[in-house]
């Protein structure tokens, strides 16, 4: 679970107010920030990200405090379990795909780094840079990036902005396997319905600094994962992953959540 109470002033369009958020977030969930620009939605990632420091606040992620004023708290980004995904990617262009994963990569994860390039589709374009690279294929990379140190939080900020129809669904749907195989907790700002009707489990509108709605949206949850028996279920000792099978779907995945699930146990498993 994830508690947020911040307040910090700012200048909107109708005028200096303060944003005040104050809301509870469920690990695994997948919540669009949606509103008008200059609303607050990118402050509230910065805020989470520690990039900017509130006037006054608390923030608790699985029950680590991340920044409680009052007690004096305030971890620096380096501190906070986060993935951040821009707008403009934010590669190095020095650098070829695996270099930029590998940068943000814990040492000794090659594993986890072959996972994470096999799920977005980047192996043809691995020793490829930035600069050869579609913007889909650019934001594939990013989100690979933020989630190669298996954040507690990814913040994605408009990242489908600036792509057309064809690469946003791609990255839709890598990013939606992504979530519902790794459970990370997502939240994504953006003002594109067809990106929050296909991702969102929750949606909450900000105007001005505040909440202004709060939604859950149970059916869309349903719509899109159905829970499937594990078949079988065994751990690749030279790969170091994990492989799992069901009726439908072959999962390989270095996660060492893995090891707490048996044959016969029921996981969740996105359908299109």
């Amino acid at each position: 679970m994830i508690h947020i109470d911040v307040v910090i002033p700012r200048l909107f369009a109708e005028g200096a107010s303060d944003l005040h958020v104050k809301l509870e977030i469920e690990s695994g969930s997948l919540l669009a920030l949606v509103g008008p620009s200059g609303s607050g939605k990118t402050t509230l990632l910065r805020l989470l990200a520690g990039l900017e420091t509130p006037q006054q606040g608390r923030i608790v992620v699985d029950n680590d405090v991340w920044l409680d004023k009052q007690q004096a708290i305030n971890r620096p980004p380096q501190q906070r379990s986060i993935g951040y995904v821009f707008q403009d990617t934010a590669l190095f262009p020095n650098m070829t795909v695996r270099e930029n994963i590998q940068y943000a990569a814990p040492s000794g994860q090659r594993a986890l780094l072959d996972e994470l390039v096999e799920a977005t589709g980047l192996e043809p374009f691995i020793d490829q840079k930035p600069i050869r690279l579609s913007g889909g294929q650019r934001q594939r990379v990013a989100l690979a990036r933020a989630l190669v140190r298996r954040p507690k939080l990814l913040l994605l900020d408009e990242p489908f902005a600036a792509l057309d129809a064809d690469a946003s669904q791609t990255l839709r749907q890598v990013l939606l396997k992504l979530h519902q195989n790794w459970g990370t907790t997502t939240l994504l700002v953006s003002h594109h319905e067809v990106d929050v009707q296909a991702l969102a489990d929750r949606v909450i509108r900000m105007v001005q600094g505040r909440i202004q709605t709060d939604d859950l949206i149970a059916n869309r949850i349903t719509a899109r994962v159905q829970l499937e028996a594990i078949k079988r279920i065994e751990y690749d000792e030279a790969r170091q992953y994990w492989i799992i099978e069901t009726d439908t779907t072959l999962i390989q995945s270095s996660n060492p959540a893995w090891e707490n699930r048996r044959v016969g146990d029921l996981i969740q498993i996105g359908v299109s």
